[in-house]
């Protein structure tokens, strides 16, 4: 079987130191009532950007002492290393409100004039330090780890918005060579490219939302695709500058209804059951525009039980994307290609790099992922393990 990721997705697709005038510190966000942990949570000043992952934890490093907290639907804080460095866990306060019912109005001339200054809302040209996290698991186990720390030239070139240069990388895949599938990632043209709904194919209808600077805005596309699809999804849009500041789209709102299809050279059915998208964007203070903080992408497809497996299982893929720094306007020495598939990179793994880079932190599950590749890795005739380290 061959490809699964690139048949079925081609509609796109702790202790606190102080060291040479850098401040660092590592710490669990929370939401304060629950105690539950905040993941993609912003931490960031006017130099430097990080984010929690899915444990809430995140280490941050800069040469300023000034820390702010972001979380949409939450109080941000404004903080220094000092003020903090005291705290196991940072809690974040959710802004009080009472959830209501879709407000059906006349929202066209207020979309119309959100897709109006779009060309002027966000910025063109760019570069970029960032992180990228893929995650391929198959059911409820890890099988593919990447981690990407790059550079990104954005340009308002539609032939080539984006030029990559792979600063440094880690990746192991590890498979049970029995019924083994091949897979591709999507590349970075289709993860960081798209574009919002079509204004007049989308049905659009404002829910109530707990911040009052912004407006939640619903759409919905007025027909199906081939696949006898729906997409819907939401913007969070700023009413001072009518910018879209987080946007969210699934394209499978009724996955059992997709066709099954199968590969060339096998009877194996698959069908992609789940795919979904969801883009945050954060404004310079200097340009006064916006651009591309973090985004995130998860999808599955689902593989019918055959002669070779004895049951139907889920792959399912995280790709996660976030920038670490304040955009520039450096130039990139491109060396990937971006329309080529993620994981095929190959680049020389630095354990100086990954040991004391400090704002990707692996969580116990990917620890444990590590732990059971080491302990196979000499088990050949039973295991595939492909990697760089």
């Amino acid at each position: 079987m061959k490809n699964v990721f690139f048949a079925t997705f081609c509609i796109l697709f702790f202790s606190n130191v102080v060291h040479s005038q850098n401040f660092k510190i590592s710490k669990i966000i929370a939401d304060k009532i629950t105690k539950l942990p905040i993941g993609s949570v912003s931490i960031y000043n006017d130099k430097d950007n990080s984010t929690t992952n899915q444990e809430g934890l995140f280490v941050f490093v800069s040469g300023k002492n000034e820390i702010n907290f972001n979380f949409l639907g939450y109080n941000s804080i404004k903080t220094t290393f000092k003020g903090i460095e005291k705290q196991d866990t940072i809690y974040m306060e959710s802004k009080a409100f009472e959830l209501k019912e879709i407000v059906v109005t006349n929202l066209e001339p207020f979309i119309k004039k959100v897709y109006d200054k779009m060309a002027d809302n966000y910025i063109l040209n760019y570069t970029s330090n960032f992180f990228l996290r893929n995650v391929l698991r198959k059911d409820n186990n890890i099988i593919v780890l990447q981690d990407i720390h790059a550079k990104r030239g954005k340009n308002a070139s539609p032939k080539s918005s984006s030029e990559i240069e792979v600063l440094n990388m880690r990746k192991t895949s590890f498979f049970e060579k029995k019924g083994m599938i091949d897979f591709a990632f999507p590349d970075f043209k289709e993860f960081l490219g798209g574009s919002f709904p079509t204004l007049r194919q989308n049905i659009f209808t404002e829910e109530e939302y707990n911040d009052v600077d912004y407006r939640k805005i619903l759409f919905e596309s007025e027909g199906k695709n081939v696949w006898g699809q729906i997409s819907s999804g939401y913007f969070i849009i700023n009413r001072k500058d009518y910018a879209v500041i987080e946007f969210f789209v699934t394209s499978y709102g009724n996955p059992e209804v997709v066709p099954y299809q199968k590969f060339k050279l096998s009877s194996t059915q698959y069908r992609t059951t789940k795919y979904e998208r969801l883009i945050r964007y954060a404004k310079n203070s200097t340009l006064n525009k916006y651009y591309l903080n973090s985004s995130r992408l998860d999808a599955q497809v689902e593989v019918l039980a055959d002669k070779k497996s004895e049951k139907t299982f889920y792959f399912n893929l995280t790709m996660d994307y976030f920038i670490t720094n304040s955009i520039t306007n450096e130039i990139v020495e491109s060396n990937f290609a971006a329309d080529k598939d993620i994981f095929k990179a190959k680049f020389s793994y630095s354990a100086d790099f990954w040991n004391n880079q400090n704002q990707l932190p692996l969580t116990y599950e990917l620890k444990d992922f590590l732990k059971r590749v080491s302990e196979n890795k000499d088990k050949k005739k039973q295991f595939e393990i492909i990697g760089n380290f």
